[in-house]
C-alpha cells in the first residue's frame, strides 16, 4: 500500500511524523491544490507538509461504525490529490511530505500536525459556500487560527 508520497506506507498507530517544517498546506479531501495554492506555497519556500483531512461522519458505541470512515474511493482521491501536489511543490524545488489524516474533528487534527511540525504558517483553500453553510457547519479558517493563534498565521489562496 504504498504511494507516491512518505508516510503512505506507514502502520497505523505508529508513530507521526515530527520532522520539522515551515509551512503546513490543508487540501480539500477530494482535489489537488490549486495553482493559487501552491503559488503561495512556494513562495513560502522551506520545507512543507501537505495534509488532505478525511472526515469520519459519527461513531457508534464508542467504536468507528465502518458505514460513516472514508471510503476506499475518497481514500484513493485523496492519495492522489496529495501526490500530485507534492509533485508540484518538488517540481519548483520545494522540499515536501504528505500525509493524509482520518479524523472526525479537523481543526484539532490540523492544529496538533502544527504544533508537532513546528511550523510557522497554515496555507488553506478558501471554503466552498457561502454565509449560510458557514453559519450551520463552522467556518474553518476561523476555527484553525483560534487553535494555533500563538505559533502560527492561517492564510486562504
Amino acid at each position: 500500500m504504498t504511494s507516491g508520497f512518505p508516510g503512505a506506507a506507514r502502520r497505523r498507530g505508529g508513530p507521526p511524523p515530527g520532522s520539522p517544517r515551515d509551512t503546513v498546506v490543508v487540501l480539500r479531501p477530494d482535489t489537488p491544490a490549486s495553482p493559487e495554492l501552491l503559488g503561495a506555497a512556494r513562495r513560502a519556500g522551506g520545507p512543507v507538509t501537505v495534509v488532505a483531512i478525511l472526515r469520519v461522519h459519527g461513531f457508534a458505541f464508542g467504536l468507528p461504525n465502518p458505514g460513516l470512515l472514508p471510503t476506499r474511493s475518497e481514500r484513493s482521491r485523496a492519495e492522489e490529490a496529495v501526490a500530485s501536489t507534492l509533485a508540484g511543490l518538488r517540481k519548483a524545488g520545494v522540499e515536501a511530505d504528505g500525509q493524509i489524516v482520518v479524523t472526525r474533528k479537523a481543526t484539532k487534527a490540523i492544529a496538533g500536525i502544527v504544533h508537532r511540525r513546528g511550523a510557522r504558517q497554515v496555507l488553506m483553500e478558501q471554503p466552498v459556500g457561502g454565509r449560510l453553510r458557514r453559519l450551520v457547519e463552522g467556518d474553518p479558517v476561523r476555527a484553525l487560527a483560534r487553535r494555533v493563534k500563538h505559533t502560527a498565521t492561517v492564510e486562504t489562496a
